[in-house]
This record gives C-alpha cells, structure tokens and sequence, in this order.
C-alpha cells in the first residue's frame, strides 16, 4: 500500500437498517448511559464489494430510555486505482466513514423524542476493532 495514495475504494452507499427507540414518560435527564457498539462485515471476493454494518446500542442505567441504531454501509473496489483491499479497509476505514451517520441519527432521534439530545463524542474507531468484530465471506 502507497501511503501517499488513496485506498482506492468508494464508499458506495449508506442505509439505515434499524432504528428502535423507547423511553418512560419520567425520564431523569441525568442518569448515567451505557453504550455498546457492534460490527458485522461481510464481504464479496468475487465482486469486490464489502458490506460493513455498524451498530450502537444506548440505554440508561434504570432501562427507562433506549435507543439502536444500525447502519450498513457499502464498499467497493475502483478497478485500476486499488491500493489497499477490502479487509484492510474494514478495520479502520469502513467503521470511521459509517460512525457520524450513527451519530447524527441518535441526536436527531433523541432531540425529536422531547429529552436532551444523545450526543456521542467521536471515538477512537480502533479500539472497535479489538470488540470482536463478526466476518462473512462469499463467492456471489
């Protein structure tokens, strides 16, 4: 891989592939949160393409709010510019370009909700790929 080159990949499209939501009607604003990220990559050798699902999942601490969101994002190989392949890309790369549409979704959601927006910091992507990401592979 040239470093001084793009990856070489084109990040196809973005789908929302799940948003649930609940809350109580007595909400406490300041309950703590806890957050749990999850990924999902799936990949096509034989065309290319990369299917990378991302998804977080907020509650608080007394189960009166919650929130998941799932995003998937597709990927693509751009014949005669390939610099990096697809698993590379989906360890960093993949996860950083879906993680802001997951963010705005639950501050969106959260604000239309009538409670403080969720607003998530924006993170260190990588430490997702110690979290025991899933991989599926196929021919088609």
């Amino acid at each position: 891989m040239d470093k001084n080159k793009p990856p070489g990949i084109s990040f196809d499209d973005v789908i929302l592939s799940e948003l649930t939501f609940s809350r109580k009607e007595a909400l406490s604003s300041k309950l703590p949160l806890d957050m749990k990220l999850n990924s999902k990559i799936s990949f096509s050798q034989k065309e290319e393409k990369l299917a990378y699902e991302l998804s977080c999942q907020i509650r608080d601490v007394e189960d009166c709010f919650n929130i998941r969101c799932t995003m998937v994002g597709l990927f693509s190989i751009i014949k005669g510019q390939e610099n990096m392949g697809l698993e590379e890309y989906s360890k960093l790369s993949a996860p950083a370009a879906i993680f802001p549409y997951i963010r705005e979704t639950i501050a969106a959601t959260t604000l239309k909700a009538g409670i403080p927006p969720v607003i998530i910091p924006p993170a260190n992507l990588s430490l997702l790929k110690q979290a025991g990401s899933k991989s599926t592979s196929s021919d088609s």
